[in-house]
């Protein structure tokens, strides 16, 4: 493992925003994590895990302690399961899945990061989450500086959410997952978006892939060399029945989905459009053009002008109908 001094992330990001880092290291194996882990110890320094760098936002005055980049890679197909290293990046084990047969995941194609983000998230899209299809995490576990086995319930799943955000799961670190997979492909056609695309045609796991993939491209941005995203920028708002009838009430076409337990689940996309933000602009951050949830940087663009629009938005989402937007994104201040 090598370890590097003042080294700066907004290359690292897919907003292309951050400062640097103090100290700053590639891990590539469990082993080089436990020489990090045992370095950051003996320094007496915060750990910080990065991997694809396409949900945080990054502080312009950088980080103090060590940054981890997760490059732990590994793929390994057995029946229907699949085991795979935190660091490859996520799309690419979903072509593979795909190219493979198996169905479950084919729905979150085109979502950014890696695997071990994917888990810490719980990314979902189109009706699926990665909580539905994932059996167990492999973690390091900081402390003690063993590697544990935790099973789907043990991650305490929940929309955007898992332990690893939380103080209980602080100390592990992401190093491989496995996946339970289907070669009795059953689509998963509930979204508008998809049911128009298919009508009542059945489509196959290769299929539901490839329309996954033009919609997503047809409705957000994705990072290029002049500008920054990190995609859906804030988690869609679950409220109750009882407010959304009140809100109906008042905007008849506000969109709900049945979220379970009386709730039902907002589109903060369509909250942030109706409160006048598409295609907006100022100085040099935005949102987009395509879809009112995505928030684009352009050169120049620091942290805080991120977190500027971003409070200004819940503002006015907040005072129009009365709906609190919290990020989804990790922001780092």
């Amino acid at each position: 493992m090598k370890t590097l001094k003042n080294i700066k992330l907004a290359k690292y990001t897919t907003f292309h925003i951050g400062g640097k880092a103090e100290f700053f290291a590639e891990i590539r194996t469990v082993t080089e994590l436990q020489e990090a882990t045992h370095f950051a110890k003996k320094n007496r320094l915060k750990i910080f895990i990065l991997g694809g760098g396409s949900n945080v936002l990054l502080p312009d005055k950088g980080i103090k302690g060590l940054v981890l980049k997760m490059d732990i890679h590994g793929v390994k197909f057995d029946g229907d399961k699949i085991f795979v290293g935190a660091g490859e990046v996520w799309d690419k084990i979903v072509a593979q899945t795909v190219k493979n047969g198996l169905g479950g995941i084919e729905n979150l194609s085109l979502i950014p990061g890696t695997v071990g983000g994917a888990v810490y998230q719980n990314i979902g899209a189109y009706g699926v989450e990665l909580k539905d299809v994932l059996e167990s995490v492999e973690v390091f576990d900081t402390n003690d500086m063993t590697i544990k086995t935790l099973v789907n319930k043990e991650c305490f799943f929940k929309y955007r959410d898992s332990i690893f955000q939380h103080t209980e799961g602080k100390n592990y670190i992401i190093t491989e997952t496995t996946l339970k997979l289907s070669r009795e492909f059953i689509p998963n056609i509930k979204y508008p978006d998809l049911i128009k695309y298919f009508g009542s045609k059945k489509p196959s796991v290769q299929e539901m892939r490839q329309a996954v993939v033009k919609i997503r491209k047809s409705k957000l941005d994705y990072p290029t060399a002049n500008i920054g995203t990190v995609g859906s920028f804030f988690k869609n708002p679950v409220i109750t029945v009882a407010e959304f009838k009140s809100l109906a009430s008042r905007f008849p076409d506000i969109i709900g989905r049945d979220f379970g337990n009386n709730q039902i689940k907002l589109f903060a996309g369509q909250l942030t459009e109706k409160a006048g933000w598409k295609g907006k602009k100022l100085k040099n951050v935005g949102v987009s053009k395509k879809h009112a949830m995505v928030l684009i940087s352009y050169r120049g663009t620091k942290s805080k002008d991120i977190i500027n629009l971003a409070e200004l938005i819940q503002e006015s989402v907040k005072d129009k109908f009365g709906v609190k937007l919290e990020p989804e994104v990790k922001i780092m201040l």
